[in-house]
């Protein structure tokens, strides 16, 4: 689920006793990195043509074209190659969900909006264009709509990624001040996948906020214990250590965190003593 280690935090109280919520972009925006098997699902299960099936194969290589420039953050070298596809194929769905990725990035909200919704109407259930779309609509704060998307992402019979759903979900629902709601979508992730990060981590900050320390060091020792440990998962567990009047776990942590990332904002606060410092937790 980690392809990328940057993260997102999401607005919450002020202090860092309450914490933000941390995530893995990768792990929401999967449907990114599996456009092109998914345009391989939907040209494998139909009878083509030669020339059909021509034409899909010169699609498909563009669409993996227009991925690679995503990824880099060629961002308008990728969309003229999503432009090409689509002037071979209009109604080829995964293009328009790409699209709309790429739309975003380039902080054109309307566009990605719109192609969303192109990519929904010619395949309304569509897993990956309704998660995307989930995400895209909860980084617009219009959550209840978000949340829709995400439910109807999830019960898509034999849905493959239900966990990156789950994630993402319960982070929405946080953004949304419905912790309760978030622990319960986290939870029923974390049961599909105990060994995610992103979901022990996430789970920590939401059962911190929700006044269960205690119950938070569980998920989050599972994350500091293992190689998914960060400079921002040592500083989350320490907080969470300290508001439980855990320090042994606090002093290992901190330890931990100075050894490895000497020169993290996390280590040098940790030396510093700020551990009220909200602003980490805004990366």
């Amino acid at each position: 689920m980690f392809l990328r280690h940057r993260v997102l935090s999401v607005a919450g109280p002020g202090r860092a006793a309450s914490l933000g919520l941390l995530l893995a972009v990768a792990s929401l925006l999967g449907g990114c990195a599996t456009q092109s098997q998914r345009a391989a699902d939907m040209g494998s299960s139909a009878a083509l043509s030669t020339s059909e099936t021509a034409v899909l194969k010169r699609v498909q290589l563009r669409l993996e074209l227009a991925e690679g420039y995503y990824q880099r953050g060629q961002f308008t070298v990728a969309l003229e190659e999503v432009n090409k596809a689509l002037a071979e194929k209009s109604d080829f769905v995964p293009a328009y969900n790409m699209r709309a990725l790429i739309y975003t990035a380039l902080n054109d909200n309307a566009k990605a909006d719109a192609n969303y919704k192109e990519a929904l109407r010619l395949s309304p259930d569509n897993p990956d264009a309704l998660h995307n779309y989930g995400w895209f609509l909860c980084q617009q704060r219009r959550y209840p709509e978000s949340f829709v998307q995400f439910n109807k992402a999830l019960s898509i019979q034999n849905y493959r990624y239900p966990v990156r759903t789950y994630l993402a979900l319960g982070v929405c629902q946080y953004r949304a001040n419905d912790w309760a709601a978030s622990e319960a979508t986290l939870k029923k992730g974390f049961a599909l996948d105990p060994s995610n990060p992103a979901l022990s981590t996430n789970l920590a900050v939401v059962l911190n906020r929700l006044n269960k320390p205690k119950e938070a060091l569980f998920y989050i020792s599972r994350v500091n214990s293992g190689k998914y440990a960060s400079a921002q998962s040592l500083w989350v567990g320490i907080l969470i250590a300290r508001k439980a009047g855990n320090a042994l776990d606090a002093a290992q942590w901190t330890n931990q965190l100075e050894q490895r990332y000497p020169d993290s904002r996390e280590a040098i606060a940790a030396q510093q003593g700020r551990f009220d410092d909200s602003a980490l937790l805004n990366n």
